[in-house]
């Protein structure tokens, strides 16, 4: 008897074209309350052949009070004289982007690395509802590459402070946020 068993319709695979290597980022940030940042989390390379299809990210560990506002996608700017990427932290949402398009996460597509070019910048946009320490530990990109679903995680937590008077040294994730 041979059994077979394929992985598409079950669990996604955890890592895949799109995981680093253990690479740990992560921003501190202080805001007043129902103001709008974006945070540049992460810039994405597909290390496969195929090209890799976003689903959607997860953020986890978010603590209440703080709001995703639909994260975006766009390639890394190619304009000469144009900074590589949009931006680490800027209070506003959506960020400038000259010379460059913002695109939904939803079924953006993702070339095989041949060049800087290929790589993808995600966008977080987020905005706080409350004062205090506000954060998510970790984000996690789900995609997928033809049926096969993956998931990547990436350990780079962004934490926000409120109100903008909040001391930055003590600006810090809860203990253990982002890690395992």
């Amino acid at each position: 008897m041979v059994v077979l068993a394929g992985c598409a319709s079950g669990a996604p695979i955890r890592g895949g074209p799109l995981a680093e290597p253990g690479l740990r980022m992560g921003e501190a940030v202080l805001m007043d309350v129902g103001k709008t940042g974006t945070y540049g989390a992460e810039t994405l390379t597909n290390h496969g052949r195929e090209d890799v299809v976003l689903d959607r990210i997860d953020f986890l560990d978010r603590t209440p009070g703080l709001e995703i506002i639909r994260p975006l996608a766009m390639h890394v700017r190619t304009t000469p004289g144009v900074p590589a990427l949009a931006v680490g932290f800027i209070r506003q949402y959506p960020p400038p982007h000259e010379g460059a398009t913002l695109h939904p996460i939803t079924g953006f597509r993702i070339a095989p690395h041949r060049s800087w070019k290929d790589d993808v910048e995600l966008l977080i946009g987020f905005r706080a509802h409350r004062k205090g320490v506000l954060s998510y530990g970790a984000l996690e990109v789900r995609y997928h590459v033809g049926k096969q679903r993956y998931v990547a995680r990436f350990p780079d937590p962004l934490v926000v402070c409120v109100p903008r008077s909040f001391p930055l040294r003590r600006c810090k994730p809860p203990a253990g946020q982002g890690r395992q």
